[in-house]
């Protein structure tokens, strides 16, 4: 975290062990909760508000953007990528991918993380293409893991894809690190 933010000192098992109980009392995101909790000073209380985001999903993408910009760094921001990439159709997270921020476009490369074989191809091709060039540490990092991910279901896409593709070494590296 390189002292950017303060802690309690509270490990990640022993506090969701702590709030688990609270957060199961919610069916739907509280949007006072997570706003609350990304107002305190230490770090735990963003990820209170991650975890009970993850639970719940958020809808509300204005309320997402908030986020993803108070207090950005790459613990919280990846936390919310992929319920922000559940709630955000194809138009918005290109909207995102040309965002100014770079946070927000690293939301935008993660968001189908997870999804595997139902992975949005030409849309991940279009995000990082946006993205190239950017000599963003996170944005380049971000670029290279969504395609490694890729690779688990679409190796051969994901090779041709960095043949054909001015990656950064970083985002090549991260890419086919998988593939040997």
């Amino acid at each position: 975290m390189r002292g950017r933010f303060a802690f309690l000192g509270v490990p990640t098992r022993e506090r969701r062990q702590a709030t688990l109980p609270l957060l199961r009392g919610y069916t739907a995101l509280d949007r006072r909760l997570v706003l609350d909790c990304f107002s305190q000073k230490e770090r735990e209380f963003q990820y209170i508000a991650c975890d009970h985001i993850r639970r719940t999903g958020i809808t509300d993408l204005s309320l997402a953007l908030r986020l993803v910009r108070t207090k950005s760094w790459w613990d919280t921001v990846d936390a919310l990528a992929k319920p922000i990439g559940a709630a955000g159709d194809r138009q918005e997270m290109m909207r995102w991918a040309a965002n100014g921020d770079f946070w927000v476009r690293r939301v935008a490369i993660l968001h189908q993380l997870g999804r595997g074989a139902d992975t949005d191809l030409d849309l991940l091709s279009a995000i990082i293409r946006l993205n190239l060039g950017s000599g963003e540490f996170f944005v380049d990092k971000a670029i290279g893991w969504a395609l490694r991910e890729v690779s688990r279901t679409h190796p051969m896409w994901v090779r041709e894809f960095v043949s054909g593709t001015d990656l950064s070494p970083l985002s090549r590296r991260e890419a086919l690190r998988r593939l040997g």
